[in-house]
């Protein structure tokens, strides 16, 4: 699941795949995991043990994949949609898309 922060940035959330301690340190090992707390803010992982300890503090597990630019905006396609921005993800009414494009033709 993507999870994007109040400062655009943008997060890899693996915290389901860290159930195991073999899925864990596969994860550990091939990728830098960080403990992204309720307040948004974040702590590198330096050791797979951890993991669980974060896990149970009710953390998320991530991965960073980046930044948003400044004036982020969804796609120009959902111009006069409505659209709501909920836990990270837009969500557009299918109809609306469909008559927009359907104008455009």
């Amino acid at each position: 699941m993507i999870k994007i922060t109040k400062d655009n940035f943008v997060w890899l959330d693996v915290t389901k795949q860290c159930v195991s301690q073999v899925k864990t340190k596969e994860l550990f090992d091939a990728q830098v995991l960080y403990e992204v707390f309720e307040d948004e803010s974040e702590s590198l992982i330096e050791d797979p043990v951890l993991v669980k300890y974060a896990i149970q503090r009710g953390s998320r597990i991530c991965i960073e994949v980046g930044k948003l630019p400044k004036k982020y905006q969804p796609k120009k396609v959902w111009d006069g949609t409505d659209k709501e921005l909920i836990d990270g993800h837009w969500f557009v009414k299918m109809a609306n898309i469909l008559n927009i494009k359907n104008e455009d033709n």
